[in-house]
């Protein structure tokens, strides 16, 4: 999906900005290849960003024109002039917290300033590559691989269930055979990597969309970073423990019966029965004899109530979905 993504924002941007120059040397215009930079720079935008960003260039592009209309004439040289108005550029645009409009500005004086002794036909110019930049970048926005973007985060999603499987049962493997090595905590880093990469990825999905419509797939993606941290935690008490007690046989069960149902589409409502079934059981358990076993029963009781605050985050998320999201997010299955 990477290449994919790559290749078509490499093809927008380059029929973009060869028929931003084609269309700007057709109407005669001074400085074409202007044209092409401005719609390369507004490509690199979501739908979203882009309708956003063309306001702000136009608002800016007088703004630099006034600048211009008021400092060039005030001196002969061309380098001083530009470092002034390039100056008050950089002010206004970052006053504003407009600096994606930063470039298509300094460029706009990099022409004036070059010519010194500009006229309203010179400003009608730059207006007229700035119109042309925009529009042509606006209409190829509009084109986007829509139903490739979404096929790619479903198969994200599976991907993070397979992971978070394989690292539940890999507590599992713990609480039996209690390794002194493990490949888990590599594991979890690389999910947290790559989960952090697919909320950007869900983000930039949902600002593609217009109207802009909540995505679900990015409160997914944050929902696992939450339950990740939960089994780095809990995973890390486990580790505390010296010897395992017969009370975690129990837990260990449950962590199993966790591992299958990552993949689940509904609310957790049968491992949460499960889990407060086993707190019943806990709180039956004579007392510790030991204090060493006190110490890893209570180590026991801190990775329950983390259990207990894994399935609440995939509660909260599926109860926040609308029916349409509950829908495509049932529809997400391996195939």
């Amino acid at each position: 999906m990477k290449i994919k993504k790559a290749l078509l924002l490499s093809l927008r941007i380059g029929l973009g900005s060869a028929a931003a120059v084609f269309l700007a040397e057709f109407l005669q215009l001074e400085s074409p290849t202007a044209a092409g930079t401005i719609t390369l720079l507004t490509l690199l935008t979501t739908r979203r960003q882009t309708i956003q960003l063309i306001i702000h260039r136009f608002l800016t592009f007088f703004g630099t024109i006034g600048l211009c209309v008021v400092i060039l004439p005030l001196t002969s040289s061309q380098l001083v002039s530009f470092a002034v108005v390039l100056f008050f550029i950089v002010a206004m645009c970052e006053l504003c917290q407009v600096q994606n409009t930063l470039s298509v500005n300094a460029l706009i004086a990099t022409h004036l300033s070059i010519t010194h002794g500009f006229n309203a036909r010179m400003i009608i110019n730059e207006f007229w590559l700035l119109c042309i930049g925009v529009f042509i970048a606006y209409v190829l926005n509009m084109f986007q691989d829509y139903k490739g973007m979404e096929k790619d985060l479903n198969d994200k999603v599976l991907h993070t269930e397979t992971v978070f499987s394989h690292l539940l049962l890999e507590v599992v493997r713990y609480m039996e055979e209690m390794p002194e090595h493990t490949e888990i905590w590599s594991a979890m880093g690389e999910m947290e990597a790559e989960l952090f990469g697919y909320v950007n990825d869900a983000l930039h999905f949902q600002e593609n969309r217009l109207p802009v419509r909540d995505c679900w797939h990015a409160h997914y993606f944050a929902m696992r970073e939450q339950q990740l941290t939960v089994v780095h935690a809990l995973h890390y008490q486990l580790r505390q423990i010296r010897s395992m007690p017969e009370q975690s046989v129990i837990i260990r069960e449950f962590i199993q019966e966790l591992a299958t149902a990552v993949p689940g589409r509904t609310v957790p409502q049968e491992q949460t029965k499960m889990l407060e079934e086993i707190f019943r059981h806990m709180s039956r358990q004579p007392l510790p004899r030991t204090r060493q076993e006190f110490e890893s029963r209570a180590i026991l009781y801190h990775v329950l109530y983390d259990l207990k605050s894994y399935l609440k985050y995939k509660q909260d998320f599926v109860s926040a979905l609308s029916d349409e999201q509950l829908r495509e997010f049932a529809a997400v299955k391996a195939v």
